[in-house]
C-alpha cells in the first residue's frame, strides 16, 4: 500500500504550481543579490603581515700613509612597529690571509656601539682597521628578531680595503 493511498503525505509529493516556482526564484534571486553587496562592509579588514627587512651596504676602505684600513658597514631595518633586531654574535673572515674567527656579543655590540636596532633605524660601523694593501673582508652578523626570537638569522657583507 502506498502512501497516498492511506492519504499521508500526498500533498507534499504533488507537483507545485507555476507560481510557487516563479516566488522560490525571485527569493532567491533577491537573497543572492543582497549578499553581493559591494559597499556592505561585514568585517574587519585582512591582516596584511609586514615581513623584517634588513638592508646591508658596505663601502670599501682605504689605506694611506700606512695606516690601517676601515671599510664601512651599513645596515637598516625595515619592518612593522616593534620590530626589534638584536645582534647575538660577529665572525669576521679574510681571503688573503687565513683569518677566520667568530667573536661574541660584547664584540658586536662594541662593534655597533649599540645592541640592535629597532624597526626604522638605520646605523653604519668602521670600528675594525685591517693591514694596509688589498683584502678581501667577509663580515658575518648573527641577530634575532623580536617578530621570530627563537631563530637565529646569520647574514654576511663583503668589504674592500685597498
Amino acid at each position: 500500500m502506498t502512501l497516498c493511498a492511506r492519504g499521508l503525505a500526498c500533498r507534499a509529493l504533488a507537483p507545485q504550481p507555476k507560481r510557487m516556482k516563479h516566488l522560490s526564484t525571485v527569493v532567491l534571486v533577491a537573497v543572492a543579490l543582497g549578499a553581493c553587496d559591494a559597499n556592505k562592509i561585514d568585517g574587519p579588514p585582512p591582516t596584511i603581515v609586514t615581513p623584517v627587512q634588513l638592508q646591508w651596504h658596505s663601502s670599501p676602505g682605504t689605506s694611506s700613509g700606512g695606516s690601517a684600513c676601515q671599510p664601512t658597514i651599513d645596515v637598516s631595518l625595515a619592518g612593522p612597529v616593534g620590530a626589534r633586531l638584536t645582534w647575538t654574535r660577529m665572525g669576521i673572515r679574510t681571503e688573503e690571509f687565513a683569518y677566520d674567527e667568530n667573536f661574541d656579543l660584547t664584540f658586536v655590540q662594541r662593534f655597533w656601539a649599540a645592541d640592535g636596532l629597532a624597526a626604522g633605524e638605520s646605523t653604519s660601523s668602521n670600528q675594525m682597521g685591517f693591514s694596509s694593501g688589498f683584502v678581501h673582508i667577509t663580515y658575518r652578523f648573527m641577530y634575532t628578531l623580536s617578530t621570530t626570537p627563537v631563530i637565529s638569522y646569520t647574514d654576511s657583507v663583503s668589504a674592500l680595503c685597498e
